[in-house]
């Protein structure tokens, strides 16, 4: 008896199992409804979608957890993610999305989306990660950013809001990343911003900005990565810059109006791996100390009122890839020691006032110079032979200079030169005949210089030159019959001043891209032929000043 009374218990119990399990996966689809009418309703808001991705894949035939772009979690089937990153989406952004409330991350960057953002993301409270990066949103970044307590990263650069930074986005306790460069922004950077105490990353770059850097931005300890490039931000660096900040890994402050002397204190950036300083006010002498930055790769320091001599330690930055202190008030010589850096690729030093000569033993084995800009000099002395050993580099610029001598003919093993510019030396002798070897040559001048003799046959080889400046020089000789066949991309070939004779080459009109021909003040001599009416992209012509007998055949 007590056997059946208990038999009979086991249904009820059974029954109620199965209810709740209904209830429950009746709830769990209406959640998953919600979730998708979101979804839908942003989907209608489109007005353009090119490859019709969304159109055809979020369908209400399919789970919401399959759809492109989304992401559920497993207990729950809900949608945590939104990813429909670069896929030319245009149209407004949908207060529906607001109603994703397990929503983590959110990226809708390079897509087309414009107007301002819904106050209804206000809602989603669960979201980490938010990125709107290039698109065409406008209006003022709003404040509600600040009660979203779990933002970790908020991208929103390349857009076009304008007004000032929220004071608000401080209360966003858990913020580490933080980007509102390429923005229409103005006025000064919030002081509150420096209560942001686990920010690793803040970019403010190529905005409308100005006044002081907050020092308490200095101050966050977390910070690896500051970034205020293209602003009217103004004022001096804080002498103990490096002390609050120790993982600071890159500073960017290029083309502002930073003045002062610069801080010596910057070796206390031991991390450092970027530091750009240039297109600013910033006077004094380049600290040696920078030298004990063993860690940097990129240092810029280019245009500002920098004075003295370059410091004998910079050879000392072992790690350095682009070195670029040009467009300053420098004195004395090249230290030898910077060319031989091993990890140097890019070396500007530029527009200065810098005297002496090049070194010997210029790129010693081991060296990988590729870009050397030391133009607007008053560098002397023969330019060395043992450049040869620069073996992998690409743009050469030594023009407006007092380099003498003769051009060495090693430079024809440079086989990767793209643009060799040694214009306004004073430079004597015959181009090398090695200079044919510079098959990759696509820029040459040697203009302003007291060359002599008649071009190498090489040269007239060199197919992908682009331009070419020989003007003002003691060159002569006739120019080959062939001189357009092996020259069929070349835009611009300046001449002027030379002692060229002979007969303009039929054959120009090979050189069909030519859109600018300056012959001018030679000896050219004989009749003109059609060929100048064959160059349909010719926009200047200079023939005056030589000996030519007729005018064009029409």
């Amino acid at each position: 008896m007590v056997a059946m009374q208990t038999a009979y218990r086991f249904p009820p119990a059974i029954l109620l199992v199965h209810f709740l399990m209904a209830c429950l996966a009746m709830a769990t689809n209406n959640i998953t409804t919600m979730d998708r009418s979101s979804l839908l309703s942003f989907k209608a808001h489109l007005n353009l979608e090119p490859s019709h991705i969304l159109s055809n894949n979020w369908s209400v035939s399919t789970s919401v957890c399959v759809w492109i772009g989304v992401t559920c979690d497993t207990l729950n089937q809900r949608v945590t993610a939104l990813d429909i990153s670069s896929m030319n989406l245009s149209g407004n952004i949908p207060p529906q999305l607001g109603n994703l409330p397990f929503l983590d991350s959110l990226n809708l960057s390079r897509n087309y989306f414009k107007g301002s953002l819904p106050r209804e993301f206000i809602q989603l409270q669960r979201i980490r990660i938010v990125d709107f990066g290039f698109n065409s949103l406008s209006g003022r970044i709003p404040s509600w950013f600040g009660f979203l307590p779990k933002l970790q990263m908020l991208n929103l650069r390349n857009n076009s809001f304008t007004g000032f930074i929220p004071p608000l986005l401080s209360n966003i306790s858990t913020l580490q990343e933080l980007d509102l460069s390429f923005n229409p922004l103005q006025g000064k950077i919030p002081e509150e911003i420096g209560d942001l105490h686990n920010l690793r990353t803040l970019k403010l770059q190529y905005n409308r900005l100005s006044g002081m850097i907050p020092l308490a931005i200095f101050n966050i300890s977390t910070m690896e990565i500051l970034a205020f490039t293209g602003n009217s931000l103004s004022g001096n660096l804080p002498v103990d810059i490096c002390h609050g900040v120790p993982r600071l890994k890159g500073l960017y402050l290029s083309s502002n109006g930073f003045d002062g002397e610069i801080p010596s204190s910057l070796s206390e950036c031991s991390q450092l791996h970027l530091l750009d300083l240039s297109y600013n006010k910033f006077s004094g002498s380049i600290p040696g100390e920078i030298s004990d930055l063993k860690t940097l790769e990129i240092l810029r320091l280019r245009s500002n009122y920098l004075t003295g001599a370059i410091p004998q330690e910079l050879g000392n930055l072992q790690n350095v890839a682009r070195l670029a202190i040009g467009g300053n008030f420098l004195t004395g010589s090249i230290p030898a020691s910077i060319f031989n850096i091993p990890s140097l690729k890019y070396l500007d030093i530029s527009s200065c006032n810098l005297s002496g000569t090049l070194p010997t033993d210029i790129c010693t084995d081991g060296t990988h110079l590729e870009v050397v800009y030391l133009h607007l000099n008053q560098l002397y002395g023969q330019l060395p032979t043992r450049i040869h050993q620069c073996s992998e580099l690409q743009i050469l610029s030594l023009t407006n200079n007092s380099f003498s001598g003769q051009i060495p003919g090693e430079i024809g093993n440079l086989t990767l030169l793209t643009a060799l510019y040694i214009s306004t030396n004073e430079l004597t002798g015959e181009i090398p005949q090695e200079i044919g070897n510079l098959y990759n040559l696509e820029y040459l001048d040697l203009g302003h210089n007291y060359l002599s003799g008649s071009m190498p046959m090489g040269f007239f080889n060199l197919s992908k030159l682009i331009l070419v400046t020989l003007s003002n020089n003691q060159l002569s000789g006739n120019l080959p019959v062939s001189f357009g066949y092996g020259l069929p991309n070349l835009e611009e070939l300046y001449m002027t001043g030379n002692s060229f004779s002979g007969r303009i080459p039929d054959s120009i009109s090979n050189s069909s891209k030519l859109s600018i021909i300056n012959f001018s003040f030679n000896n050219f001599t004989g009749p003109l032929s059609d060929s100048f009416g064959e160059l349909r992209f010719l926009e200047i012509l200079y023939l005056n000043g030589n000996n030519l007998t007729s005018a064009f055949q029409t």
